[in-house]
């Protein structure tokens, strides 16, 4: 999903359209098509998670109002007093903690300057080849950080990179065949996109000896090319030159009530209120925030939306407490919210190697998004091999309104869980199995004397386009 962010802000395809107009608009102004995004509201719990996120017809032991409010039918008496659950790829802790480690490259241009001082040694007049050998040394320790940066951090411009972590906390009851939610889900995420300077750098190769001097001749009209436009102060560099870093986020806080209603003992039928409260987050991040980049994009949504929509859900019992069933989520829509982000570039061309001549010029890229509510409509199947073991298939998101899902196939999801009763009535523990995204789906959660749930899954996570752990601490009573 991350991808249809990155490829709206930054795709080359607009400033390369313009090379050839270089001449006559060194500043170039585009304005892309908007893109729409399409994120649906709705928790997910760690347990469904771990059994490839099958839900529709297999809530009968976690709050149901969310999933399928017909399951409110059975009725009972719980609160669950406090619940969290988190996510977040181990790439994003290394990416963050890389970019905290290095953030006086950003602030001071380190390597940058290394590499520019080594093309001044290389170049200069009267200069022995033990001088420009250690020269070509220079360049090479001042790329590393640029390689790494590459590898490490941002991945290519046409498909950068994309980190995030996910946060739920809520709290949820259920009366009788009433179900009250509040709970706030979130996706935080960053990426950083290379620059064209960058990529230029990346372009160069430098040559291990000084054997052939037309290599280093070609080298140093790269790395001039790339550098020299680029400095406006004695050892400083244009803030232009630097991958730009994104904070690409959204927030949901939502307020729900649900009221299942049985119409005979096999059918029975739901639906829930909810209030939500949506923000929306598309900024770029300051380089003196690069030390707490994850920390940091939790406080800074500035675009919000309040809307009320409504679930409808359908369950029907058949034989040996086998199910399916049927929802329709975000019936009533709500408004979208806009926002825009412009990101400039400073850009290089070489002309001419022989005469060493080149172009500079800036392009300004304008992208608008859309972030809106879909409506979404998914079937369920349960079925009980055992009193202890259970296997559930979805079919999720039929009318395909919900864009992280690129295939067909990703909308279709299986999952089993088995409940060992590991100490009587004091701990059952519960391994899960499912597939879920074309991708495999683990999990495994304790239940303590009735009232302490604790989860754990391993799945792949459609914001990041990663695996991600999830886990998730529950007192319900």
């Amino acid at each position: 999903m991350f991808r249809l962010f990155v490829s709206a802000v930054f795709i080359l395809v607009f400033v390369q359209s313009g090379l050839s107009q270089v001449n006559e608009l060194p500043h170039q102004y585009i304005t892309a098509p908007a893109i729409h995004l399409a994120y649906p509201v709705n928790a997910i719990d760690v347990r469904a998670i771990g059994m490839g996120n099958t839900q529709i017809a297999n809530g009968t032991t976690f709050n149901a109002m969310m999933y399928n409010p017909a399951l409110l039918d059975q009725e009972r008496n719980s609160i669950e007093y406090f619940g969290i659950q988190a996510g977040m790829p181990s790439s994003t802790y290394e990416a963050a903690d890389y970019l905290s480690q290095h953030i006086d490259e950003f602030e001071d241009a380190i390597s940058l300057n290394q590499v520019w001082d080594g093309l001044e040694q290389l170049t200069q007049p009267g200069a022995n080849n033990l001088q420009k050998l250690d020269a070509l040394h220079e360049i090479q320790d001042g790329l590393i950080f640029v390689n790494d940066l590459f590898y490490k951090v941002t991945g290519p411009s046409e498909n950068p990179k994309k980190y995030g972590i996910s946060l739920l906390p809520g709290v949820s009851a259920q009366f009788g065949n009433l179900g009250f939610s509040l709970y706030a889900f979130g996706q935080a995420g960053f990426m950083m996109q290379l620059s064209p300077t960058f990529e230029s750098l990346l372009d160069v190769d430098i040559p291990q000896t000084l054997q052939n001097p037309l290599a280093v001749a070609r080298a140093v009209v790269q790395l001039r090319a790339a550098l020299a436009p680029a400095i406006i102060g004695p050892r400083k560099f244009s803030d232009k030159v630097y991958p730009t870093a994104l904070y690409v986020s959204y927030l949901d806080v939502v307020a729900a009530a649900g009221y299942g209603y049985t119409v005979n003992k096999n059918l029975t039928l739901g639906a829930n209120l909810k209030i939500i409260n949506r923000r929306f987050l598309l900024d770029k991040i300051p380089v003196k925030d690069y030390d707490e980049i994850i920390s940091s994009v939790w406080d800074k949504f500035k675009s919000d939306v309040t809307g009320v929509t409504c679930d409808l859900g359908v369950h029907y019992k058949l034989a040996n407490e086998t199910a399916i069933a049927a929802t329709f989520q975000n019936i009533i829509p709500m408004q979208e919210i806009r926002k825009t982000v412009d990101t400039q570039f400073r850009f290089h061309r070489i002309d001419n190697i022989d005469t060493l001549r080149y172009d500079t010029w800036e392009a300004t890229v304008t992208r608008p998004f859309e972030l809106k509510l879909p409506f979404i409509m998914s079937l369920g199947f349960y079925h009980p091999i055992t009193d202890k073991w259970n296997v559930a298939f979805d079919w999720v998101d039929i009318a395909e309104n919900d864009v992280r899902y690129k295939e067909s196939m990703d909308r279709f999801r299986i999952g089993t869980e088995y409940r060992y009763n590991t100490i009587e009535n004091t701990l059952i523990m519960t391994p899960r199995l499912g597939l879920a995204d074309q991708q495999l789906t683990m999990g495994l959660g304790f239940e303590i004397l009735k009232l302490i749930h604790i989860d754990g899954a391993y799945a792949y996570d459609r914001f990041v386009n990663k695996n991600v752990f999830y886990a998730q601490f529950k007192i319900i009573w």
